[in-house]
């Protein structure tokens, strides 16, 4: 498994590898920030919209195929620079369990301090494989604010919020 940069070009190349993740997470009760009805050309437009916005967009490659994918967000705030968000960690349905995940956010982390990076968070759904995931990975849990945000099925979910101080 490699682990590359995901450009635009990359991006329009593996579209539907990239909106499986996204439609997988969905058949998971994880929303990665999408109300559903998510339909697969939403879920492609989701990943090339996050390669021109987000500060990093990586993507892992098994066998010339995208099986998962994480972006980063730099914070806005002029006061906040030093600080970035985790956003939409997916690993295909089928590869689950089996270290993708682990090592996307271990390189997105490499990143982040090589972008001078201090802090990252980052919040899932409360209670869930990937709330026990980043645990695993070292992150610190600094709460649960209920009814955060709405799963795929319509119903609100509480949502636990990790920092990681670089």
């Amino acid at each position: 498994m490699e682990i590359v940069d995901l450009d635009a070009a990359l991006a329009r190349a593996h579209g539907d590898a990239l909106a499986q993740l996204l439609l997988d997470a969905h058949a998971s009760g994880m929303a990665l920030v999408l109300a559903a009805p998510l339909t697969r050309e939403r879920a492609r437009a989701e990943w090339l919209r996050l390669v021109e916005t987000a500060e990093v967009v990586l993507a892992a490659v098994d066998g010339g195929e995208v099986v998962g994918a994480v972006s980063l967000a730099r914070a806005g705030a002029e006061n906040g620079r030093h600080r970035a968000e985790v956003q939409r960690l997916a690993v295909r349905g089928d590869r689950r369990g089996g270290g993708v995940g682990r090592t996307l956010l271990a390189a997105l982390v490499e990143r982040a301090r090589t972008l001078g990076l201090e802090l990252l968070w980052l919040t899932t759904h409360a209670e869930t494989p990937s709330d026990a995931f980043y645990v695993r990975q070292g992150w610190t849990r600094a709460g649960v604010v209920p009814s955060w945000s709405q799963r795929p099925d319509g119903t609100l979910a509480a949502n636990a919020f990790f920092y990681l101080v670089l």
